[in-house]
């Protein structure tokens, strides 16, 4: 079981003006997202809105600042990106990254 104070990220990538795929340090599972999402949680300040759970997929609508995004996670792939909710946020998403980077 991942602990989140050995959690950090190591790089980001542009999928899309809307999303931005989150690479960390660590390998994850499923089981592991709780640490993996609070690590993400406290680096943006972020405030959970809506948990949507399906067979693969574990996503989190998540307010940061004035700006909604979607935190998803994805277990086959064992992917981790954040895309914004809806166009209108997509300015925004260089404030996250600069967020998730900082730390």
């Amino acid at each position: 079981m991942l602990k989140e104070n050995n959690i950090e990220i190591i790089n980001l990538e542009e999928i899309s003006l809307t999303t931005l795929q989150i690479f960390f340090n660590v390998e994850w599972t499923m089981d592991d997202k709780t640490a993996v999402i609070d690590y993400v949680l406290q680096v943006t300040s972020a405030q959970t809105l809506e948990v949507l759970e399906g067979a693969d997929l574990y996503c989190l609508r998540i307010k940061i600042a004035n700006s909604v995004f979607l935190l998803n996670f994805e277990e086959y792939s064992h992917a981790c990106w954040i895309e914004c909710a809806t166009e209108q946020y997509k300015d925004d998403l260089e404030g996250v990254k600069q967020l998730l980077l900082i730390k």
